[in-house]
């Protein structure tokens, strides 16, 4: 599997396996329980998941940026944004 690909799966599992409950998923899939410990994580990793996604789909910087600007109106978009973007050139760069 492609690492940009894998790197999503471990990180929504990350997110989504918040307790025990999904510990038998977690297995499998191969991450632990409840390691995301903090907001700042938390918000780090979805930033990261939203670089990873946007280029698997093929977007360019300015794209993203767009989408961002656009989706949801009335919102500070722009503190997520930049995480976003400096997850997307680091993912680029490899």
């Amino acid at each position: 599997m492609d690492q940009r690909r894998q790197r999503v799966v471990e990180i929504a599992a990350r997110l989504a396996a918040i307790d025990d409950r999904f510990a038998k998923w977690a297995a499998n899939v191969g991450v632990e329980t409840g390691s995301v410990k903090t907001d700042s994580e938390r918000a780090d990793l979805m930033a990261e998941l939203d670089a990873l996604v946007a280029h698997l789909y093929g977007l360019s910087r300015d794209q993203v940026d767009h989408i961002f600007a656009t989706f949801h109106r009335g919102w500070d978009y722009k503190p997520r944004l930049a995480a976003v973007l400096a997850h997307f050139d680091r993912i680029g760069k490899k």
